[in-house]
């Protein structure tokens, strides 16, 4: 993950921290992101998630999700 937006602090992730598991047989996997209400106020904050090189599958050329979370309170 990278962004200004701080894991724990603006939103949490499921799973382990840093890497998702694809179950054999199945071509994707979620990843589930939701955002903490701190009812601060700031500008929007970004996190972004770039899907890293490994064995046994390919990397598509749009390999990088980024989300905003905005902040109202």
């Amino acid at each position: 993950m990278a962004g200004n937006a701080g894991p724990g602090v603006d939103y949490t992730l499921s799973g382990v921290p840093g890497q998702v598991t694809i179950p054999a047989g199945q071509t994707s996997a979620d990843v589930v992101m939701h955002s903490i209400a701190d009812h601060v106020k700031e500008r929007p904050e970004s996190a972004s998630m770039i899907l890293g090189a490994g064995s046994g599958y390919k990397v598509p050329k749009r390999s990088k999700a980024v989300v905003k979370i905005i902040n109202t309170p």
